[in-house]
């Protein structure tokens, strides 16, 4: 599940521009020559008695230290944290300003940890980040600009430095795809892109997100969210496997049955691909509700990008409906690359 990619460390007081996308399932970070992925997931950390050091070799950059203690994130949380003891980022919280953006914050503060490391002696980086919300929870903008600006001490297994965030872009989390499709690299208008109203809809683990843009403008009434997901497949998987097995199995088991059909039972291959069908079922009707309640049949759309880490599970369902849909090439990463496009065409701006 993780990625990174190895690179020098930025230069202390160098500024580096990001996209960051904090999704339910997996937060993806990307600058122009780094990507960075992992699991949504922490939990307190806990002593490891044996392989300490390849154990964190493996897991680089997945240990954070901060203001309420240590704490195991990403693939080491997964590996090490029995399910009990992990804390997932969930749709709308109690409090989201206090409870959802300290997630946030912290998921920030490991992928930045991530691009960094290799930085020591609490140099400071100058950060400007683009990032998204799902549509519908885009009123907590505020909260996550204000918890995500300023400076932060980031103290990793592989990073010790001050992140100086000076800028924070927040847009409706799809609009991350749009930005991908509208937009160059370079953060210049694409020429290529010559469709007038262009849609997105945005699969992700906890949430469906569509976002519907009309010649640069968002249509607030036919962009929205529903709390569905990826998240309802791995459930119905998880409590098949758990009725068949009478042991509850861990989420990498889960997912990787999701994604092949197949489970590893006592060293024989057992086929879930029935079940699979099954779990997928209550995520396509629900991807096909949205659409259908946002656009209805989608004449006036002129393209509708597909995206997010669930699209691939959804893409037949949804290509059949609404012909004009384009699964987006490397489909996790097209929101947190659309955002690093948006921040580059506003320093352009600028």
């Amino acid at each position: 599940m993780s990625k990174q990619n190895s690179k020098k460390p930025a230069l202390p007081g160098s500024t580096v521009t990001m996209g960051l996308d904090i999704g339910y399932g997996v937060v993806k970070a990307v600058t122009a020559d780094q990507v960075v992925m992992f699991p949504s997931v922490m939990g307190h950390a806990r002593e490891i008695k044996f392989q300490q050091e390849d154990i964190a070799k493996r897991h680089p950059g997945d240990q954070i230290t901060d203001d309420s203690g240590d704490w195991f994130v990403g693939d080491l949380a997964l590996a090490q944290l029995p399910p009990g003891e992990l804390l997932r980022l969930r749709g709308r919280t109690a409090n989201e300003s206090t409870m959802g953006n300290v997630f946030r914050l912290r998921l920030a503060k490991v992928a930045i940890g991530k691009l960094m490391q290799g930085m020591w002696n609490r140099d400071i980086v100058h950060i400007r980040v683009a990032t998204g919300l799902p549509t519908d929870h885009l009123r907590d903008a505020a909260e996550l600009k204000a918890s995500l600006l300023g400076q932060h001490v980031i103290k990793t297994d592989t990073a010790d430095m001050v992140a100086n965030v000076t800028d924070v872009m927040v847009m409706p989390q799809p609009y991350g795809t749009i930005y991908s499709a509208t937009l160059t690299e370079a953060g210049e208008i694409n020429r290529q892109h010559t469709h007038r109203r262009t849609g997105v809809c945005d699969v992700g683990t906890y949430t469906v997100d569509l976002a519907l843009d009309d010649e640069g403008e968002f249509v607030d009434s036919e962009s929205g969210s529903v709390e569905s997901g990826v998240y309802t497949a791995q459930e119905r998987i998880a409590a098949a496997l758990e009725r068949d097995y009478r042991e509850k199995m861990p989420f990498k088991i889960v997912e990787e049955v999701l994604r092949t059909g197949i489970f590893h039972a006592n060293g024989q291959l057992v086929d879930y691909s029935g079940i699979v069908e099954e779990g997928l079922a209550p995520l396509r009707s629900a991807t096909l509700n949205l659409m259908s309640e946002k656009w209805q049949r989608g004449t006036t759309v002129d393209v509708i990008y597909l995206s997010g880490g669930g699209a691939e599970l959804v893409v037949k369902e949804v290509g059949e409906a609404y012909p004009q849909t384009q699964l987006v090439t490397g489909a996790q990463l097209a929101n947190a690359r659309g955002y690093l496009h948006y921040a580059r065409f506003i320093s352009r701006q600028s």
